[in-house]
């Protein structure tokens, strides 16, 4: 895909509801996951998951300002945290409706069983929620919409579907399994909405290091975009893959693809750069940003590489830029801070941005290695 065709998305957060335990007679909370356990994570600040209001989409249109970057000191973190926030803001969109309707339903469904629950109007679209429990511990679930005020001989639209494995002493909305969301067929029920393609998510709440076994905070999330734009009058549409991750001591590591103007780089006209970027948290201690940035005002030619460290209150600690022509072919542009000021294990002296904007692997030092990308939505009627 050439970089022209690209647009800044990342992947992110779904379904918000209660947290807790489960138990026998709340087997609706305990099968469907939620936004804490979905969301991708830079560090965990709260601009990352900002909601999105109905109708809104100045938030999606905006990239990492100047302001930001000069406030900061930081180039790259701006960039990563704009596409982690705009991916989580149009998940929203598509999954506030399931919180709102779980939110107030407790239901015990048996092995083979199937409950419906709405429908329920929200922002134009009436929504209806299926949840089937097709094992012990197996369920799927599947989300269909059609515009509101419609008549009652109109059928309803599949928007989206998942499955969940959870085991019985996990915490509710915990587990591991995969989701599809269709933004085409939302399209067909929500008049007005500017967005188009495919979104595919596989998670794991578990950690393989830990003992008990049990799902609960640390998270593996892969995402796949299949000509995917949450507004297509902002964004042109994208193919590409993400990943993250964050284990139980709240370390992060996330992989992302951002295509739009960076204020670092100008000309006449401003184009848009591609960047590839992964970032890696340590609460308390602090952070790595690198990045790969690719066409747009970027001469011709060259790959510009850049890596910057901050302390735990996001102050810039040490920044390095290179520009390449090729293999073993890379000029050091800047550098600016000592090194030695990051995390003890962010401190190597080479880039490490990511290069494939399709690779599905999961990023080192995943709780759960084992997830593998979904390429396709799972079948709520044969689920797997």
């Amino acid at each position: 895909m050439s970089v022209q065709k690209l647009t800044f998305v990342v992947l992110g957060s779904l379904l918000a509801a209660a947290c807790g335990s489960s138990s026998s007679g709340d087997q609706l909370q305990a099968s469907v996951p939620d936004s804490a356990g979905l969301t991708l994570e830079a560090t965990g600040a709260a601009s990352e998951d900002a909601a999105l209001t109905s109708g809104d989409s100045a938030a999606l249109t905006a990239g990492p300002s100047s302001t930001d970057a000069t406030a900061s000191g930081l180039e790259f973190l701006p960039a990563i945290r704009t596409a982690i926030q705009d991916l989580n803001q149009g998940v929203h969109q598509f999954f506030d409706p399931i919180g709102q309707i779980i939110a107030s339903k407790g239901q015990d469904i048996g092995v083979g069983s199937a409950e419906t629950f709405g429908p329920t109007d929200k922002d134009g679209v009436t929504y209806l929620l299926t949840v089937k429990r097709f094992a012990p511990r197996r369920f799927a679930w599947k989300l269909e919409g059609k515009t509101a005020g419609s008549a009652a001989d109109v059928p309803f639209t599949l928007l989206a579907v998942g499955t969940v494995f959870h085991a019985e002493n996990d915490a509710i909305h915990r587990g591991r399994g995969q989701i599809g969301i269709d933004l085409d067929a939302f399209k067909t029920v929500k008049p007005g909405f500017m967005g188009q393609g495919k979104l595919y998510g596989a998670y794991s709440h578990y950690d393989v290091t830990d003992p008990s076994g049990l799902a609960g905070d640390s998270k593996t999330l892969i995402y796949v975009l299949r000509n995917f734009s949450i507004d297509t009058s902002a964004h042109a549409p994208v193919s590409a893959a993400f990943a993250g991750h964050k284990n139980r001591a709240g370390v992060r590591r996330v992989r992302v693809l951002y295509y739009g103007d960076l204020p670092q780089f100008v000309g006449t006209p401003d184009l848009a750069e591609l960047l590839l970027g992964r970032a890696r948290f340590n609460p308390g201690v602090g952070g790595r940003a690198d990045a790969l940035v690719t066409g747009g005002d970027v001469p011709s030619g060259e790959l510009i590489y850049g890596a910057e460290c901050w302390d735990k209150d996001e102050n810039l600690t040490w920044k390095k830029v290179w520009a390449c022509t090729g293999p073993g072919a890379c000029t050091v542009v800047s550098e600016t801070g000592d090194r030695t000021a990051c995390a003890v294990d962010l401190r190597d002296d080479t880039p490490e941005a990511p290069t494939d904007q399709q690779d599905v692997a999961p990023e080192t030092g995943a709780p759960d290695p084992s997830v593998t990308a979904a390429s396709a939505a799972p079948s709520f009627d044969n689920p797997q």
